[in-house]
């Protein structure tokens, strides 16, 4: 296929100036022309639209000449001013790609030969391919192409919306930075057929309201779809919560709040995501509470927000499920409402054991790192069981010595303060010291016993000892109370439903550690919802990338998997013929054997790009206007 000649010499700019009827405003715009020697005489045509150039116009016939070289590969003779070379580079590029969209696609039984010049071979414009080829595929199996649209969203939207959720799961980021990604780093716009070098970032901050106003209505299609194409039994309802910390103080927000943060981050305001997820790792449902919130009180609206499937044509819900919990969300009120929803429940009990058993005990699991012994205590209506972990210990026990040993070094700061000259002796203010002091290590502050001795209104010594050494050693012993109304299940199989919660705990790392769940750059509520919105997305695109996998035997955190599937690349080689004609190939890279053993797995082709080619042909005569 023949495309019109782009000349070795014929490249100029022109201005153009017009005016609406009617006003007196100028607009003025900018043209990159060609001149060209035709049967019919001299003919001018156009190459690209420039936009307005900020540039003076004494740089112009610099620009056009340098774009032209950049196009056709040719070597300058001298760099030109910075403005102008990243002008010529941004707008040679766009020329290629014009060019590219119609260019031939190459089929493999094809055999074309030419003479080349090899030291006019060069390579560019290289974007990351592996990676969203498997992200893509993923979104496009779990159906959220036509999800999107039955909701409204228009095809840009729902291209945007795959940037959004694909961009989360390989490059996370604010939607700022997603967008320079797809520009100048991903080859997603070409795997969606699509171009985002003119998106803007209002673009993908109104499509992620959008999504979280279609939040439920997302989440359950979800829901149904992956439990359709995965079979799922969903017997199993994982729930608990983590925060996470904005930039800045959010004053704009009603959700930021201070409060207790898992990352320790106590200079910023917090968000709570609350997660439902099923024994087989997938979200049902999530909800984003302001950062102060407290635990137990979030259980409800979850409870409502899961059985309100059961209302749709396909209810996700057939059987009565077990609700396992935390002990931060397992208050009495919270497990009776867990059974008047129909629910079972399996949960950490709130109180810890202060005595261990002496006989009866059951080994459960044994290993070299670890061994779990139980007993049962059933109760009326629910069985108790006593839990004991040699693993849990020894890192409860690690916990106490080093927390002890901060507690009692602060009490000896405290201590040696009162003998120092300007040390602080009022009582009032030692008291309001050592206040600060227990709610710091508040776990072992409750086990002593601390005596403030005082002579007028000044502390004359500080007198402390630890008042009940057995119950601060029972505190950590790693023993702890399971809670469940299943009296029908076994010791073992009780225990095993609550491990679940650790792949509650893998999917926050995940959210947090690999898909920008933390930090949160937004001040409204509405975009600080929708950050952690296109993350829960992100997660169920990683669920199914791994469910696929796994069912292969493949086993690798999404972190490496993502770092090694980038390295097959989308780049564009061209060189020069024997007649003076510059071939471009916009090709994907050879894929190595770990991209095989990946793409077997989810039964991806090897390259998911074929090869693109176009070339400049001389079926004209350029006007030469450089001499």
């Amino acid at each position: 296929m023949a495309f019109p000649a782009l000349s070795l010499e014929g490249m100029f700019i022109r201005e153009i100036i017009k005016k609406n009827p009617g006003s007196d405003q100028l607009f003025v715009y900018h043209r990159l022309m060609e001149a060209v020697r035709t049967t019919h005489g001299p003919r001018q045509r156009i190459l690209l639209n420039l936009g307005r150039l900020d540039l003076p116009r004494e740089d112009w016939k610099l620009l056009a000449n340098r774009i032209e070289d950049l196009y056709l590969g040719q070597q300058a003779f001298g760099m030109p001013p910075e403005p102008v070379e990243q002008l010529a580079q941004h707008y040679a590029r766009l020329l290629r790609q014009r060019e590219m969209q119609r260019a031939v696609v190459l089929e493999k039984s094809e055999a074309e030969w030419e003479t080349v010049d090899l030291q006019s071979l060069t390579s560019g414009e290289c974007r990351t391919l592996g990676g969203e080829a498997v992200a893509l595929k993923a979104f496009r199996q779990l159906g959220l192409p036509q999800m999107l649209s039955d909701l409204g969203l228009s095809p840009a939207q729902v291209q945007e919306a795959a940037l959004l959720i694909i961009g989360r799961l390989l490059h996370p980021a604010s939607e700022r930075d997603t967008a320079l990604w797809a520009k100048e780093i991903s080859a997603l716009g070409e795997l969606l057929s699509t171009d985002f070098q003119r998106l803007s970032n209002n673009s993908l901050y109104r499509l992620s309201d959008q999504l979280v106003a279609h939040r439920s209505e997302i989440e359950g299609r979800l829901a149904q779809r992956e439990k359709a194409i995965f079979s799922l039994e969903e017997k199993i309802i994982l729930y608990d919560l983590t925060n996470t910390y904005l930039t800045g103080q959010a004053g704009e927000s009603s959700l930021a709040r201070r409060g207790r943060c898992k990352q320790k981050r106590r200079d910023c305001p917090l968000l709570t995501l609350a997660l439902v997820l099923d024994e087989d790792g997938f979200p049902k449902a999530s909800r984003v509470f302001p950062g102060n919130v407290g635990e137990p009180g979030t259980l409800k609206e979850m409870l409502q927000a899961l059985l309100s499937t059961r209302s749709q044509p396909f209810p996700l819900l057939k059987i009565k499920p077990t609700v396992v919990l935390d002990a931060g969300v397992a208050t009495a009120d919270n497990l009776a409402l867990i059974q008047e929803s129909d629910c079972h429940y399996v949960a950490v009990a709130r109180q810890r054991p202060q005595e261990i058993p002496a006989a009866g005990l059951l080994v459960i699991k044994e290993d070299k790192s670890n061994m779990v012994q139980v007993k049962r205590l059933d109760q009326e209506g629910e069985v108790l069981l006593y839990c004991h972990s040699t693993g849990r210990a020894r890192k409860e026990q690690s916990m106490q010595t080093r927390m002890q040993q901060r507690f009692e070094e602060g009490l000896q700061n405290l201590a040696a303060s009162l003998s120092k000259p300007r040390g602080r002796k009022r009582y009032d203010k030692v008291v309001e010291r050592l206040g600060r002091l227990k709610e710091k290590y508040p776990s072992v502050a409750q086990f002593y016993r601390i005596e403030v001795q005082q002579q007028a209104g000044q502390v004359r010594q500080l007198v402390w000892a630890v008042e009940a050494p057995e119950k601060l050693q029972a505190r950590f012993a790693g023993t702890y109370y399971l809670r469940s109304d299943r009296r029908d299940l076994d010791d073992k199989t009780l225990w095993s439903l609550y491990m679940m919660l650790t792949q509650l705990e893998d999917a926050f790392r995940s959210l947090k550690s690999e898909l920008g769940l933390r930090p949160v750059y937004h001040r409204h509520d509405r975009r600080l919802e929708g950050h952690l919105f296109i993350s829960v997305l992100a997660y169920h695109l990683l669920a199914t990338i791994r469910r696929d996998l796994k069912k292969k035997g493949i086993h690798y955190r999404w972190q490496n998997l993502r770092r090694r599937l980038s390295t097959q690349m989308r780049v564009t080689v061209s060189v020069t013929n024997d007649r003076g004609e510059r071939i471009y190939l916009r090709q994907t890279t050879d894929p190595e054997p770990f991209h095989l053993e990946i793409y077997r797995a989810l039964g991806l082709p090897p390259k998911p790009l074929t090869t693109k080619r176009f070339q400049t042909q001389q079926d004209v005569v350029p006007i030469n206007f450089r001499k």
